[in-house]
């Protein structure tokens, strides 16, 4: 009886030892899972009560006034942004870019005739250099940061990059909404991975108004994936505009001012952004790369001309609605073509004519010149003024101010 007495004893200690072992093993185990989750999540989801990390990007290829719009917003806000630039814009706006350097924007370099992927060292070594060399000469600071077509690159890239010291290379985002910056191993060059969302059967692409109307989006539906994707609170986001389209077409761009105003996002400078983040080291093969374009051959739901011009810009752009036929329209075209003043038109036969003219209508309920109402073509818009009908005083005022210009 002893011997069983302590043998029922030991058992109980030793069953009461095995528990306190699996109680302990599961916290260490528990505690762990709650660390690794935490240092997998951190990169991409902000923490509690923390605006996302917001970079704002301008892609310009074409024309200068998208930029000078975004400017002026951003000064009134204290803000800058990052600007990749073609080269032809730069040639053709050096004041312009030397500006914006000098308040803190990040001029980047860009290539948007094709895009990297399997291009040779060569050809991309060229691109990256000439890109370089004009950023440089104009706004004479270094040029840190360059992005291809699609914002392709592959591992030729990086190498290209090493050679002419360029510190980051912009690349189609991988990690859904959250941006992100990789470091290779085997290189200097960091890789800026742009955040990513999905429209349809038009695949994925960045956030960005060109990005998302080449897919079929319009406005509205920019501005309710715009929603979606601060709904996520990455951690890190990158929100770009084509400044030819997000800078100068009204519905767009009300979009982007909402977004400027939220307090979901923190919009910083391009260094701060840099500097909020963590960055992930990693073998270059092990560093996610994205080639999906599924655009390549834009399918907007209307073109965008047919989206009502940013009134600012109007101020300083002549637009007239008009049929072509009637003789005080043919008077205004006849006056436009003598005197070389350039102007934007839309006749009477175009689909959106009526619903364009009404917006601007809403913006100038009364009109000068012929009639005060409207009710003579052709309608005139310019230097915050609308014309009815056209006669020599109407064209005298705005031969006057054309050449004040």
């Amino acid at each position: 009886m002893p011997f069983n007495h302590r043998k029922e004893g030991l058992m109980k200690l030793l069953s009461l030892k095995n528990i306190l072992i699996i109680l302990a093993l599961f916290v260490m185990s528990a505690a762990g899972l709650v660390w690794l989750n935490k240092t997998q999540t951190l990169p991409f989801v902000a923490q509690k009560n923390k605006p996302i990390n917001g970079l704002l990007m301008l892609i310009e290829f074409e024309d200068i006034d998208g930029v000078l719009q975004w400017e002026k917003e951003l000064d009134q806000r204290n803000l800058t942004a990052m600007v990749k630039v073609q080269n032809n814009v730069l040639e053709e706006n050096p004041d312009v870019f030397k500006r914006l350097a000098d308040k803190g924007y990040e001029i980047a370099g860009g290539y948007d005739e094709e895009a990297f992927w399997d291009m040779p060292y060569d050809q991309q070594f060229k691109y990256l250099s000439e890109a370089k060399n004009l950023v440089e000469d104009i706004t004479g600071k270094p040029m840190r940061v360059f992005g291809s077509r699609y914002f392709a690159y592959d591992e030729t890239t990086l190498k290209a990059a090493d050679s002419l010291e360029i510190e980051y290379i912009l690349a189609r985002g991988t990690q859904d909404v959250a941006a992100m910056i990789f470091d290779p191993d085997e290189y200097s060059a960091k890789v800026i991975s742009v955040t990513n969302v999905e429209n349809g059967e038009m695949g994925r692409g960045s956030l960005c108004d060109y990005s998302l109307w080449a897919r079929g989006a319009d406005a509205t539906e920019f501005a309710q994936i715009l929603q979606e994707s601060l709904a996520k609170k990455p951690a890190n986001m990158i929100l770009v505009s084509h400044a030819y389209l997000g800078g100068t077409r009204q519905e767009w761009w009300t979009e982007y001012k909402k977004v400027l105003e939220t307090d979901l996002v923190e919009w910083v400078g391009f260094d701060e952004w840099i500097a909020k983040q963590e960055i992930k080291r990693l073998p270059n093969q092990e560093i996610p790369i994205n080639r999906e374009v599924k655009y390549v051959q834009p399918n907007p739901a209307k073109p965008m001309e047919d989206y009502a011009p940013v009134t600012d810009l109007e101020n300083s752009e002549i637009v007239m609605f008009h049929n072509g036929l009637g003789e005080m329209c043919i008077e205004a075209i006849d006056f436009f073509q003598e005197n070389q003043i350039s102007y934007r038109e839309y006749l009477n036969t175009d689909p959106q004519f009526s619903a364009l003219l009404t917006q601007y209508q809403v913006e100038y309920p009364t009109s000068t010149g012929v009639s005060t109402n409207y009710q003579y073509l052709p309608i005139i818009f310019y230097e915050g003024k609308a014309y009815s009908g056209f006669n020599e005083q109407i064209a005298e005022k705005i031969l006057s101010e054309w050449e004040e210009r």
